[in-house]
């Protein structure tokens, strides 16, 4: 059977990453894979605009990322790329991306929450085995969390919420010493539909938690082949809530290397899980290192219904 090489670009609140894979007989195998902590959601609430050093970081990430894809042969034109929730808060976010698609010539689709909780689910869903048919999902980004209720045998989602919290806005918040007043305000807000997404074992996706697991492991490099399928207990993110949630970004990178530029939002992403897993009655979490990009790079195009404001 023919190979077909296809390529994803999933740019999030904190992180650009790229998939480069051949898909064929319903397997999966990576080609390329890479990360870049761009940070394109800093300053997000208070500025409702790209910072002018994240647009810059995020196109050499593309700009990089692009090349990189006519070296496995895939045509710029098909890469698929995607934007989440700080593109959807940004007022030149559209002016951005057109200056990208005219110079570099990678379109980039700004999807509804709708959307990423589906890419995440099939991404999640591809190489994962579970013993529930009804499982929760929770996706933390950068500026936005997302829980999923998903039907395993038929990937029918049951419940979906996107809540404005993330990694980056939390240590901001932290920062600004009003994460227990936002934190609250978000829980009020969903405290109608957040209480359907308690459970007692969580799959997680996306660069928090797959962090938060190598941290537990105590590695200095990230060890992506025993970060996937890692199930940490609630007492396992209780202690490191403990240990490491006054770290300051100098702290976690001397302790953790391969956090690099993580280590600025990471303890935002720590407060954010430790609280979400109480509110949840979490008691077991199992983490996935296969989340949006993966998804979207499966299903091979991105539906009109998928994109925002469409």
């Amino acid at each position: 059977m023919m190979s077909d090489i296809r390529a994803s670009i999933d740019i999030g609140s904190n992180s650009v990453l790229l998939l480069v894979a051949d898909v064929s007989n319903g397997k999966l195998k990576e080609i390329s894979k890479r990360s870049e902590i761009t940070q394109l959601g800093k300053d997000l609430d208070k500025n409702k605009a790209f910072h002018a050093d994240s647009m810059k970081a995020t196109y050499e990430a593309i700009k990089s990322y692009a090349e990189d894809c006519d070296k496995h042969g895939v045509p710029r034109e098909k890469i698929i790329a995607t934007a989440t929730e700080a593109a959807r808060v940004a007022g030149n976010a559209a002016e951005f991306f057109q200056k990208i698609e005219d110079e570099l010539k990678v379109h980039i689709n700004i999807i509804t929450a709708e959307a990423e909780a589906y890419f995440s689910t099939k991404g999640i869903l591809f190489d994962s085995k579970f013993d529930s048919e009804i499982i929760t999902i929770m996706d933390i980004g950068g500026a936005s969390t997302e829980l999923i209720k998903v039907n395993t045998k038929n990937f029918q989602i049951l419940e979906t919420i996107s809540m404005p919290i993330g990694a980056v806005r939390s240590t901001q918040w932290l920062h600004d010493d009003l994460f227990v007043q936002n934190l609250q305000k978000v829980f009020l807000d969903f405290r109608t539909s957040i209480d359907k997404f308690q459970t007692k074992e969580l799959f997680c996706v996306a660069g928090t938690v797959t962090s938060l697991g190598n941290m537990h492991l105590q590695r200095k490099e990230f060890e992506e082949d025993e970060v996937h399928g890692l199930k940490l207990k609630v007492e396992d993110i209780d202690n490191l809530f403990k240990k490491y949630s006054n770290s300051n970004p100098e702290q976690f990178l001397e302790q953790f290397p391969f956090l690099q530029k993580r280590s600025q939002s990471i303890r935002g992403g720590l407060h954010l899980v430790y609280h979400l897993a109480h509110r949840l009655l979490v008691k077991e979490i199992t983490i996935s290192t296969y989340g949006l990009r993966f998804g979207t790079l499966l299903e091979g195009k991105i539906k009109k219904e998928f994109l925002n404001g469409k």
